[in-house]
């Protein structure tokens, strides 16, 4: 009676352990293509200032400096956004 029981177990775990190792492999997925960076969002961050001759024209560029700096810094987190949400369908 022990025999046939311990025949039964052995059985069964070589059973189960087939099963499992063929859903593993029927289950899996080709993981999803990167699709890269948006091309607007590679452009190069340009400035274009204005001469430098007169206090006004000093404030002025520094107003220019400060939107650029604004409008790149706008990209760089464009760019972290859409490589976390790329980072996500993995």
């Amino acid at each position: 009676m022990r025999k046939s029981v311990n025949s039964c177990l052995v059985a069964c775990l070589l059973t189960c352990a087939a099963c499992s190792n063929s859903k593993s492999e029927i289950a899996s997925a080709p993981p999803p293509a990167y699709e890269g960076i948006p091309a607007g969002l590679m452009e190069r961050c340009t400035v274009q200032d204005v001469p430098q001759e007169t206090v006004a024209s000093i404030i002025e560029s520094r107003g220019i400096y400060i939107k650029a700096f604004g409008k790149c810094a706008a990209k760089v987190d464009a760019i972290r956004a859409h490589d976390a949400q790329a980072r996500e369908v993995k």
